[in-house]
């Protein structure tokens, strides 16, 4: 071929590459984009297989019995129906120690009236730790129509009828096991009986016959008066009586700090009974 062919040739093969392709640089540039980006899709791709795989294994694993909850120890319950309350929350033997929240657990036992105080600990792998502070019954309160239990604090307990004591006899309005009370005389109340020493709430009365506090403790009648002061008033009282004083005497502690004892007055004879002596002589 001569050579004005090949130079025709080849200007006819340049211009079909120009119009009908591109620069092959430009190809190949492109084509390692695409393979490069198509890499990172796949690694992506297995790395999400991968997590995927090994959150099932971690949560098969978690759900197996290695974990299972095979110990719920519980301290300081004794009214509370603590194991009932933490099954209501999912909390059992048996159950993923996982699932333990220990939070809503101790919503759920503080909702008992008996219950003051709660806390709940996951002990891994398998145990589940609880300890219950109970509100103290210290005395039976009027209620309405009823009887109720509360704590020194006012927390209604539980309803009773008035079989022991101590007992408040002053009406603290219709409430229900879970509700607390607020009226102002029984609270003081409450708190005069929990100040008392156990051995003085034997036979222990308290009312209220012309809206200040009277109680009745030993056989003796005390004043109490306002709602004031009334942790002090239990105590004045506890030494007056391991002082001693004459039967029948009646006490004055409105004043904790300034108490009166009143002693019993003698029995005075009227010209009457002197009559009725004499002739009964005669």
């Amino acid at each position: 071929m001569s050579n004005w062919n090949r130079r025709s040739v080849s200007s006819v093969s340049s211009v079909t590459d120009v119009t009908e392709g591109i620069d092959p640089r430009l190809a190949r540039r492109r084509r390692l984009v695409q393979e490069a980006s198509a890499r990172r899709r796949l690694r992506w791709t297995v790395g999400l297989l991968v997590l995927a795989i090994t959150a099932g294994v971690v949560v098969a694993v978690f759900q197996s019995s290695w974990f299972s909850i095979d110990s719920i120890r519980v301290e300081g319950a004794v009214r509370a129906p603590v194991h009932d309350l933490l099954a209501d929350v999912g909390i059992e033997e048996g159950v993923s120690i996982v699932s333990v929240r220990a939070k809503g657990a101790e919503e759920r036992l503080r909702s008992d009236p008996w219950v003051a105080e709660a806390q709940v600990r996951a002990v891994w792998p398998r145990s589940v730790e609880v300890t219950v502070i109970e509100h103290v019954p210290i005395a039976r309160v009027a209620a309405g129509e009823t009887w109720i239990i509360s704590s020194g604090q006012g927390a209604v307990l539980a309803v009773a009828e008035p079989l022991a004591d101590p007992m408040i006899d002053l009406d603290a309005g219709r409430l229900q096991p879970g509700d607390s009370i607020s009226d102002p005389l029984v609270l003081g109340a409450l708190e005069f009986v929990t100040a008392l020493p156990l051995e003085l709430k034997p036979g222990l009365e308290i009312g209220s016959p012309d809206g200040e506090l009277e109680a009745i403790v030993g056989g003796y009648m005390v004043e109490l008066g306002t709602p004031r002061d009334m942790a002090q008033k239990a105590l004045t009282l506890a030494v007056l009586l391991e002082e001693g004083i004459p039967d029948g005497a009646r006490v004055n502690l409105i004043s904790p700090l300034r108490p009166a004892v009143t002693n019993p007055q003698p029995l005075v004879e009227t010209s009457q009974d002197v009559a009725t002596e004499t002739t009964v002589s005669s």
